[in-house]
C-alpha cells in the first residue's frame, strides 16, 4: 500500500512539474558592454620615447552635428595621447618627426555599418545591434612612418552614452582606449 501511495505521489509530482511552462526571458542588454578585437599586421616594435602623431579619420557623412563629432574626436584624441604617454611614448604635432602615426575614427552604426568596417578596416568586433540603443565603433591603428604600413589595428564597439556628463564620458573614453591599446602593448 505504501508503495502505491509513493508511486501515486511521484506520478502526480512529475505531472505537475512537466506541466509547468518555462517562458524564456529576453536577453538583457548591458549598455556598458564592449566588444574589442585587434590584429598585429607586421612585427615592428617601438621603444619608449618614440614619437607619435595623431591622424584622425572622419566618416564622410554622419548623423551627428559637427560640434558633436568634434567633441567626440577631441575626447578620443586626448585619451589616446594620455594612454600612449603613460606607456612612455611622446606626442608630436609635427607628423614628419614622428616614428609612428596613430589613426583613429569614431562612427555610429547608422553611419558606418559592420560590413563596411570589415571591408575597409579588416576587423569587426561584432557587437550585436540593439533597437533601443545606438551602437558605435571606435577604430584605431598604428602606422609605421618608415614603411607606410599598418603595424596594428584595433576596433571597439559599444553603445553610445548620450545621457552621461562630460566627466563620465571622459572616463568611459579613457577606459575604451585603454582596453584596446592593451592589445597593442601586449604585442609591442
Amino acid at each position: 500500500m505504501k508503495k502505491n501511495i509513493s508511486l501515486a505521489v511521484a506520478l502526480f509530482t512529475s505531472l505537475i512539474v512537466s506541466a509547468c511552462v518555462t517562458v524564456p526571458q529576453e536577453k538583457q542588454v548591458n549598455k556598458n558592454q564592449l566588444a574589442i578585437s585587434s590584429v598585429r599586421d607586421i612585427p615592428i616594435s617601438y621603444s619608449p620615447g618614440s614619437l607619435f602623431s595623431l591622424a584622425p579619420k572622419y566618416v564622410k557623412e554622419t548623423s551627428l552635428k559637427p560640434e558633436q563629432t568634434q567633441a567626440a574626436y577631441e575626447l578620443y584624441a586626448n585619451a589616446i595621447i594620455a594612454d600612449l604617454k603613460s606607456h612612455g611614448f611622446k606626442n608630436t604635432d609635427d607628423a614628419s618627426n614622428s616614428v609612428f602615426h596613430v589613426g583613429f575614427g569614431i562612427a555610429l552604426a547608422s553611419d558606418l555599418s559592420d560590413k563596411t568596417i570589415n571591408d575597409k578596416f579588416g576587423i569587426t568586433p561584432g557587437l550585436p545591434s540593439n533597437d533601443e540603443l545606438r551602437k558605435g565603433s571606435f577604430l584605431i591603428y598604428i602606422e609605421d612612418v618608415l614603411t607606410g604600413k599598418k603595424v596594428w589595428r584595433g576596433a571597439v564597439q559599444g553603445f553610445a552614452h548620450e545621457d552621461k556628463s562630460e566627466i563620465e564620458r571622459e572616463q568611459r573614453t579613457a577606459i575604451i582606449v585603454s582596453r584596446v591599446m592593451k592589445q597593442f602593448y601586449a604585442t609591442n
